[in-house]
């Protein structure tokens, strides 16, 4: 059981093995907290409840020195908070990602909640509830700085 959610506790959304490694905390501002509360952690849920399987977060939260530490982008929306990096119990990468794509389709159930859906080849699913809500979708099939494709591309 979670404190933020039914399935979700603040712990997840903050757990950061590079930040135990470098011995930073990764505490969030009160603005921060707040997004995860309101808007990252329900709108995670929501993605939980329809997938009807354990989401296991990866990252979520990550402070900005955490998140250059790590390689990430100037513009993540890690460090707003807005963005989580998971994976669903008995799918696959792919079969996940496509899940949440589907949902985000015209009429389902995910619609205009998802800024973007990036499926991270053979490392994770990330998705983003920033406000912006593009509906965006894409895959990066290398490391962090490789580029981007349009789609879910296997």
């Amino acid at each position: 059981m979670g404190d933020l959610t039914k399935n979700f506790s603040l712990v997840e959304f903050l757990v950061s093995s590079k930040a135990t490694e470098l011995g930073i905390a990764n505490t969030p501002t009160p603005e921060h907290r707040r997004r995860i509360t309101q808007v990252t952690a329900p709108s995670l849920q929501k993605v939980r409840d329809l997938v009807g399987v354990s989401v296991n977060i990866t990252s979520a939260y990550r402070n900005p020195q955490i998140n250059a530490a790590v390689g990430g982008s100037a513009t993540s929306d890690h460090p707003k908070a807005w963005a989580v990096d998971c994976n669903a119990a008995g799918f696959s990468l792919l079969a996940f990602a496509r899940f949440v794509r589907d949902n985000m389709r015209q009429g389902q159930p995910l619609e205009g909640m998802i800024d973007q859906l990036i499926y991270e080849r053979h490392r994770t699913v990330h998705i983003s509830f920033a406000p912006g809500r593009r509906g965006q979708v894409l895959t990066q099939h290398g490391g962090p700085k490789s580029p981007f494709l349009s789609g879910i591309v296997p």
